[in-house]
């Protein structure tokens, strides 16, 4: 014979992980990472005017741009289903 797992006290909080199955947060989060790619690569133009070595900002750009266009693509993914 096999017992229930106890109840939670608090029926409005949501299981670990399960915030991820909301379609808004795949989008925030890719608006987020869609404007710190931006910014970043503000940095990298400012980089390049005044001179300073760009390659820590070229980085952490192509790192945003990546996790932006994963994001967006899980997201359209995410809208034809």
């Amino acid at each position: 014979m096999s017992d229930q797992p106890p109840r939670s006290s608090r029926p409005h909080r949501l299981r670990h992980g399960a915030g991820m199955e909301s379609p808004r947060i795949p989008r925030f989060l890719a608006v987020v990472f869609t404007v710190a790619a931006a910014g970043s690569l503000v940095l990298v133009g400012l980089d390049l005017v005044i001179g300073r070595p760009a390659a820590g900002d070229v980085f952490i750009t192509v790192l945003n741009g990546l996790a932006a266009f994963l994001l967006w693509h899980k997201v359209s993914e995410d809208a034809r289903a």
